[in-house]
C-alpha cells in the first residue's frame, strides 16, 4: 500500500494499491513541473473517473480536496507499524529507589 499526503499541509490523504497509484501516476504527473507531487481539481477528477478510476479512489481525493479549488499531493510508501509505546510487564517485588 501507498500513502497519499497532501503537499500544502502534510495531511494524510488516504492510502491507496498500487494499481491506483500507477494510474495516478500515469495521468497526473508532470516531468516538466520543478514542485514536487501531483496536482489535482474538481475538472481533474471528471477526467479521472471519464478513463475509470476506482470510484473510491476518486472518493477519496474529492473529500480530500473539499472546498479548495485544487490540491498538490505526494506518495510515499507505506511504513511498518511500529507501536508508539512498549509495554513491559511488571515483576513482582518491591520497588526500588524513590516512591
Amino acid at each position: 500500500m501507498y500513502l497519499l499526503n497532501s503537499v500544502h499541509d502534510h495531511r494524510n490523504i488516504g492510502e491507496v494499491s498500487k494499481e491506483q497509484l500507477n494510474l495516478l501516476i500515469a495521468f497526473l504527473s508532470d516531468e516538466d513541473d520543478p514542485e514536487p507531487g501531483m496536482y489535482v481539481d474538481y475538472d481533474v477528477l471528471k477526467d479521472l473517473t471519464a478513463i475509470g478510476a476506482d470510484r473510491m479512489l476518486i472518493g477519496m481525493l474529492e473529500n480530500a480536496l473539499g472546498h479548495h479549488s485544487w490540491m498538490r499531493f505526494t506518495w510515499s510508501t507505506k511504513p511498518p507499524f511500529e507501536p508508539l509505546i512498549q509495554v513491559v510487564p511488571a515483576t513482582p517485588g518491591r520497588r526500588r529507589g524513590r516512591a
